[in-house]
């Protein structure tokens, strides 16, 4: 049975003062009691992802059953700065032998050497051991992490599980670029006025239908073949529409494509087959960069689905409307709503936090855990102590002092509040 997906106390602290409730109100909403919400928030209690969902349910928020939507990571770049055991590295993290890659000169991004196996690069350097740089940086593209999805389906393992082991066994670990691809499924023919379509998109914006919030350059491009007799022949012979909101220089940038033309002219179809065949209308892409790409594979590690990261980020930096009510306020684009409604903005931050022992209790349930307890039913068995040995073993550090230091005036602090 798969173990249940932890999230922090702290995502449930921002839901509920996003929705401007005490801790009182905000329980009895999400029917849940207040000594259990208060618990969930400060980490005393395992909060679920099922749990969770459970109770935005009860708070009004929509679960999309709709499958509108098909959410993939379609391109990760990561850097490890000290690597020594290249071979160990990819049997403990990739799941695969290094004897697996073909070994390739390079002069991307100032590395010397590039380690192939298809399409997951891993670039370092030939001469590493004569200058002690044991940096390595491994890169997915989008065809890259198909063939990882697969190595991890052969292992029984998600991205997730993938992930998780990195971030909390590799310290030295920091993503560089993260793209998060969503797909518009078709819904079939007969109706396609249901789908969203991005020629409408360029319109709103001009109609100021679209409002940003942090996003503040954009452009399109778009065409097709001049010789037509209909409208079938214009959009046979048309190259697609693609939007781009944002700089590529930025750490967030968005581009929104009609991936149905990709997919025909790649293929040598015709856009009915090529829909029929491959079922996706546009595609939503998010390119995550440096600090938002690190805190994007954070919340995902810490329990947040990676849809709801995407949707959530689409929200927080741009509204799409349609026309005005009779009292001249704007109202929602319903196909809008119908691919990225139903879940709130989501701010990723790019300030560094101090530490948090949730961290390591959560490393602890997922990796440690199960070796405990095989641990202690081997010692009822053979009447032995090595679980025993092993707390005992355990010693706390210069740094794990100060760390309970900052615990205890923390607890200290919070008691103090509540008294008041």
């Amino acid at each position: 049975m798969p173990k249940a997906r932890i999230i922090d106390g702290k995502h449930l602290v921002e839901l509920r003062k996003a929705t401007g409730l005490t801790q009182k109100e905000f329980a009895k909403a999400a029917a849940v009691s207040v000594d259990s919400l208060r618990s969930f928030e400060r980490g005393r209690r395992a909060l679920t992802t099922e749990r969770f969902q459970l109770m935005k349910l009860a708070l009004g928020y929509e679960i999309s059953k709709s499958q509108r939507l098909r959410v993939m990571i379609d391109y990760l770049r990561i850097t490890f700065k000290e690597v020594r055991n290249l071979a160990y590295f990819c049997q403990t993290f990739l799941h695969c032998d290094l004897k697996e890659f073909t070994s390739n000169d390079t002069r991307l991004m100032t590395y010397s050497h590039l380690w192939r196996r298809g399409d997951i690069w891993i670039f370092d350097y030939f001469d590493k051991e004569v200058t002690d740089n044991y940096q390595i940086t491994l890169q997915l593209s989008g065809h890259g992490c198909r063939q990882m999805e697969l190595i991890l389906e052969k292992n029984g393992l998600t991205w997730y599980d993938l992930l998780q082991k990195m971030v909390y066994e590799r310290s030295d670990m920091k993503v560089t670029r993260l793209d998060i691809a969503m797909d518009e499924l078709y819904r079939g023919y007969g109706h396609e006025h249901e789908q969203f379509h991005l020629v409408d998109m360029i319109a709103k914006v001009y109609q100021k239908e679209v409002v940003f919030d942090h996003l503040r350059t954009w452009n399109h491009i778009g065409g097709g073949g001049l010789k037509f007799e209909n409208r079938e022949e214009i959009a046979e012979r048309s190259q697609g529409i693609s939007i781009y909101f944002g700089s590529r220089q930025s750490n967030l940038y968005f581009n929104f494509y009609e991936k149905r033309y990709e997919l025909a002219r790649k293929e040598g179809l015709s856009l009915a087959e090529s829909l029929e065949i491959f079922g996706i209308w546009n595609r939503y892409e998010l390119r995550f960069s440096q600090a938002k790409a690190n805190e994007a594979i954070k919340r995902f590690v810490e329990g947040t689905d990676l849809a709801e990261i995407a949707k959530g980020v689409v929200n927080a930096e741009m509204q799409v409307y349609d026309r005005t009510n009779q009292y001249g306020a704007f109202l929602p684009d319903k196909k809008w709503q119908a691919l990225f409604g139903g879940t709130e903005k989501l701010k990723l931050s790019v300030r560094p936090e101090p530490y948090n022992i949730g961290r390591t209790i959560k490393w602890l349930l997922h990796q440690v855990s199960d070796s405990l307890a095989l641990v202690e039913e081997a010692d009822k068995i053979m009447d032995t102590k090595y679980l025993e040995m092993i707390l005992d073993t355990g010693c706390i550090n210069e740094r794990g002092e100060l760390i309970l230091k900052d615990i205890q005036a923390d607890v200290l602090l919070k008691k103090s509040k509540e008294s008041t």
